[in-house]
């Protein structure tokens, strides 16, 4: 496709069988055979979508972080539990979750509140 003639951009978000359609609108028309190409292999990417390999350093840094991410939760809300049962409150997932500032899903992903009695 020669850039040159063309000097704006669209962004379109359409199906596969939106773009089939498109493309058979496209077609009752003379359109240059560069461009018919171009909207075959947009077609082709459309139905068969390809995975971005990730390298191992990528996967280990991914691990790593989450690892780090789990690891400041549960202090959070160890602390919590501790500065909650000293100041003698109830301990619920809810109250857990507000002294430690984090979420009520994460409170309930890593605690029971029987391994806290």
């Amino acid at each position: 496709m020669n850039e040159d003639k063309y000097n704006f951009k669209y962004r379109l978000d359409l199906d596969a069988y939106q773009f089939d359609v498109l493309l058979q609108y496209i077609n009752q028309f003379d359109v240059l055979e560069e461009d018919l190409i171009m909207f075959n292999e947009i077609k082709e990417m459309i139905n068969n979508p390809k995975k971005i390999p990730r390298s191992i350093n990528k996967q280990i840094a991914a691990t790593v972080a989450t690892e780090a991410r789990t690891a400041k939760a549960k202090e959070k809300i160890q602390n919590a539990i501790n500065l909650l049962k000293i100041e003698n409150k109830k301990l619920t997932y809810y109250s857990i979750a507000k002294t430690a500032q984090v979420s009520y899903v994460t409170v309930k992903k890593y605690i029971t509140l029987n391994e806290i009695d």
